[in-house]
């Protein structure tokens, strides 16, 4: 028996007595010998997929690609004309050898034509989060509309409403905002108090432009009173 074993592994790998012609031949011949539950669990045992790293989502590995699209556009270019969805799929394909080509290529172009929630959507979602801070407050507005435009939720209307009423709080406060300003800066301005200029009575003189003469007389009024 020992020596039966040497001489199989000297002449090659064990031979098993299953011989075909089909798996499913073999397979009856292991039920009969073992029993279909052994032959299941064994089957289930070598089967079973290997432990490794945690998939990520396709989205989640598109990052890369859509944070680049992101600041093209940002820049006032248009990465969707200079890189088709097919150039990005090949590309993500190309990076994962051990899938099958041509079906992972189907399954992102797919995702990146998607409507409304596909690439362009991603692209200036990534655009409107970087400019926040960073790019001037005119570029994150102009993802705000551009998402309002792409998507009917009323929050990306909200958002770019309030932006602009900010901005004109800020104008009201201190005059045109200058273009490189970001959205941050404009409404830390936009909350900022006035500087006094003389207290009460300062605040109440240069309110006083532009009003009417019963408007001053008023105005004028007020400060009386308010004088200890």
């Amino acid at each position: 028996m020992a020596k039966d074993y040497i001489s199989g592994l000297i002449g090659g790998p064990p031979k098993y007595d299953l011989v075909g012609p089909t798996v499913d031949d073999d397979v009856r011949r292991l039920i009969a010998r073992y029993g279909a539950a052994a032959v299941k669990g064994a089957t289930a045992k070598l089967t079973k997929a290997k432990r490794g790293r945690k998939a990520l989502s396709d989205w989640a590995e598109l990052i890369p690609s859509v944070d680049s699209d992101a600041r093209v556009w940002l820049d006032g270019g248009d990465p969707f004309a200079a890189r088709s969805n097919y150039a990005i799929a090949k590309e993500f394909a190309d990076a994962h050898p051990g899938h099958d080509h041509a079906s992972t290529m189907q399954r992102i172009e797919r995702k990146l034509r998607r409507q409304p929630y596909g690439r362009r959507w991603y692209v200036i979602v990534r655009a409107m989060e970087m400019s926040g801070d960073g790019y001037p407050y005119a570029s994150h507005l102009r993802a705000l509309d551009e998402l309002g435009r792409l998507d009917t939720h009323p929050v990306w209307k909200s958002v770019a409403d309030r932006l602009r009423g900010n901005v004109a709080d800020y104008r009201a406060k201190w005059g045109e905002p200058a273009d490189e300003l970001t959205t941050k800066q404009i409404e830390e301005g936009a909350i900022k108090a006035l500087p006094s200029n003389g207290g009460l009575s300062g605040l109440i003189a240069k309110s006083l432009e532009g009003l009417s003469p019963l408007g001053k007389i008023l105005a004028q009024a007020v400060d009386g009173d308010a004088a200890p």
